[in-house]
């Protein structure tokens, strides 16, 4: 029995077999092939690295044989015909293959396929069974044993808790199963480009892309979370046409974008893993409904025009775009000890977009040194969906809402306008300088509009090859017009919000008035032929100055250095730094709404439970290596190391004397630190034969509160958590050592 790995081994030497004969047969033929194809074997040393998603994220690094790139070009000289295939990582599970062929300056066609995995977790486990796509079921037993354990006291406080909680531990342990918690994504494109004159450009372009997977679901029923493995099949395809009409002065392109996304799982439906049977209050499973499917479509015209007076150039833009989906609408809950549910007001969502984008840019010399730029754009978001009222909803599946509701079509008009000036009338500076003015008008959003005006310019000094400096500022007001905290509930819940609603003094952070402040400096010195300097500081700074409780401000900053020196020709060394540093200022409030009497049970919305959140994120990297030739014309050798280290702390504290929160705690700190080595010995063996050695090491660790600890059951570490079932789903570090032997062949 021929096994997987056989297969592909034997498949790789077909492949390079063919390759050959392919190169063989068209050298005899006459056209010239360029390129370079390089395989070879690899070996991998690991320490947790299997267990460890992170390792292999975003890529693959597979034992064995391999064909890092291939790289083949075929012309025909003088008849203008060729043919190019570009592969890298060909047959692995993160490869790219590009194959291009034609006739130079007349048409070309192309072919493409990616392959891009995402590992999420390799520690997923589930006690659930995923019975049809998306209907993940438990046994009724099961669900019985689960609800009669959770349901004995677990208060930590009281005597025989452990006991019950070892109960749960033990049964949860040995139902839960492993569950794959990654997806793929595979891209297929062609594309063809024809010029039938100098003039004329035609280029067509078709894709489609297949995301197939798994990945963590926070599924839950109110605060008793169930989390699920959300299954992932989407289909993508896009299509794109552009024709191009150019002159001495004119250039005309008319243009059609067609998107068309298809989710082959329409719901995500599980059971309560502590319920059997509907009851009001506790259904026995829940359901939510996923991405629908949609299709989108955009026409696009756009003319520029130059050599007009004053060396003037215009370029005009306009671009009607349609977006709709028709999913079909869920039922309100599956509990069926529900009663009283409403009907829907319609069957299906009917949700319809309109897009218009009109764009305009006009540049101007009208003397020598002084350049003048102005541009306006225009985009607007026409929301067509019907806004359906909902005389009643059901939460999570367990009780009506008691309260009618009013889906909203949110929808915008963005306005952009700006002109900006540069003068080089003193070599070897120029000066730049700019206003930029933005104006927001927004439906069913809690302020109808906002206008932002924006301050800058910059000063370049370039002196060839020795010297560039570059200090940048800009400065911009943001004004909030009119924004009420209740617009958006006093229009979602028509017959009046529930409970305290929406804090009067809160800001939303993207409707907010703010000042932001943004300044650069980069500056590049070459004091000596063989070393380079270079050095760079930026900094954004976001104060929301009429915002008392919601996002405060927003503080990021990021110096850098870097320098690269060739002691000989032969030789280069260089060292890089960076350092990225965000901090961020949040305020918050602790609120109760009144009871059914609220004579006794009054609601509590004190200032003195408002909660003050601190965030410092940092990181810095750091590498450094070599490159040279060791022995002339025969070793090359390509050294390098870099390590970068992240930390994050989140630090709260209860300004006032709280009578509902008791305790104002800082988040534990998150650190991830990774190390990278890299080392690679080029040997030159023939004029066509490169042998190439490469060791890689990695190594990954990360201290994260919220996913360290996850396992299938939590209740040991919160006696709260026992109505709960989790995937496990964690990150844990690792060790690898990658070595790989290869041959690189050169046509």
């Amino acid at each position: 029995m021929v096994t997987m790995r056989a297969m592909w081994v034997r498949g790789v030497l077909v492949a390079q077999l063919g390759l050959a004969l392919f190169v063989a047969t068209a050298r005899a033929q006459g056209p010239t092939a360029t390129g370079q194809v390089e395989f070879g074997v690899r070996a991998l040393w690991d320490r947790w690295a299997t267990a460890s998603s992170k390792f292999s994220e975003y890529e693959a690094i597979p034992r064995g044989l391999f064909i890092s790139q291939a790289n083949v070009g075929l012309d025909w000289g003088a008849t203008g015909y060729y043919v190019t295939l570009r592969a890298r990582d060909a047959l692995e599970g993160d490869q790219q293959v590009r194959l291009r062929g034609g006739r130079h300056g007349r048409w070309e066609f192309g072919l493409e396929f990616d392959r891009l995995p995402h590992s999420f977790s390799n520690t997923g486990r589930s006690i659930y069974t995923q019975t049809a796509p998306g209907v993940f079921r438990l046994p009724n037993d099961v669900q019985a044993r689960l609800r009669v354990i959770s349901t004995t006291d677990t208060d930590p406080t009281t005597a025989g808790v452990q006991p019950n909680l070892a109960q749960l531990q033990a049964l949860v342990d040995g139902l839960a199963r492993p569950v794959p918690l990654a997806l793929r994504r595979e891209r297929g494109a062609a594309t063809f480009r024809y010029n039938p004159t100098p003039r004329w450009d035609l280029r067509l372009r078709y894709s489609e892309e297949n995301q197939r997977g798994t990945r963590p679901f926070g599924a839950t029923f109110s605060f008793s979370p169930a989390e699920q493995p959300e299954p992932i099949d989407y289909r993508t395809r896009q299509l794109q046409a552009d024709l191009q009409w150019s002159d001495r002065n004119w250039t005309v392109q008319l243009g059609y974008a067609g998107s068309f996304f298809h989710n082959r799982v329409n719901a995500l439906v599980w059971d309560n893993p502590f319920r059997e049977t509907d009851i009001a209050g506790a259904p026995a499973a829940g359901q939510l409904d996923l991405y629908p499917s949609s299709t989108a479509h955009q026409g696009t015209l756009t003319a520029a025009v130059g050599r007009l007076p004053l060396g003037s150039r215009v370029t005009v833009t306009a671009a009607y775009g349609v977006m709709q989906q028709d999913d079909s609408l869920l039922p309100f809950t599956i509990n069926t000890a529900i009663t009283s549910v409403p009907a829907l007001p319609a069957a299906t969502a009917s949700g319809k977009l309109r897009t218009l984008l009109l764009s305009s840019t006009a540049t101007s010399r009208p003397v020598r040194d002084l350049t003048l730029t102005f541009r306006y754009r225009t985009y607007q978001r026409d929301n067509r969906t019907p806004s359906l009222v909902f005389t009643d909803y059901v939460r999570t599946d367990q009780t009506l809402g008691g309260v009618a509701r009013r889906n909203l079509p949110v929808g915008y008009t963005r306005q952009n306008a700006g002109v900006e000036a540069t003068w080089r009338g003193l070599e070897p500076v120029a000066v730049k300088a700019g206003y930029e003015w933005e104006g927001w008008d927004r439906e069913h959003r809690e302020t109808p509009s906002t206008s932002e005006r924006t301050l800058g310019g910059a000063v370049d000094v370039n002196r060839g090859s020795w010297l560039f400096v570059r200090a940048s500022y800009r400065r911009s007001d943001r004004t909030a017009h009119d924004y009420e905290a209740h617009r958006v509930a006093d229009e979602a819940f028509p017959n009046g919000e529930p409970g305290l609603g929406q804090l009067e003094e809160l800001r939303k952070f993207d409707q907010a008035s703010r000042e932001r402040e943004r300044a650069e400096l980069l500056a590049r010195v070459s004091p000596l032929d063989n070393l380079d300097l270079s050095a760079s500081y930026s900094l954004t700074n976001d104060v929301y100055n009429e915002s008392a409780y919601g996002l405060l401000k927003n503080r990021g900053e990021g110096p850098s250095l870097e320098a690269t020196y060739s002691p000989t020709p032969r030789v280069t060394l260089f060292a890089e730094y960076a350092h990225e540093l965000n901090t961020i200022g949040m305020r918050s409030r602790q609120r109760v709404p009144a009871g059914a009497n609220p004579v006794t049970n009054p609601a509590n919305d004190k200032p003195d439970n408002d909660w003050v959140s601190d965030v410092r994120d940092r990181a810095n990297t750091y590498s450094v290596g070599l490159s040279g030739e060791l022995i002339p014309a025969r070793l090359r050798a390509d050294l390098s190391y870099s390590a970068s280290d992240g930390t994050g702390l989140t630090r709260t504290r209860t300004p006032g004397t709280p009578d509902i929160v008791t305790t104002a705690e800082d988040y534990p700190q998150t650190t991830s630190n990774l190390r990278t080595a890299r080392t690679t010995f080029t040997y030159t063996l023939a004029r066509q034969i490169d042998l190439r050695f490469e060791w890689r090491y990695y190594r990954y660790d990360e201290v994260d509160f919220a996913l360290d600890p996850m396992l299938p059951f939590m209740g040991f570490y919160d006696g709260s958590s026992a109505a709960t079932v989790w995937l496990g789903a964690t990150r844990p570090g690792h060790r690898a050592h990658v070595a790989a032997l290869s041959m690189a062949y050169k046509l």
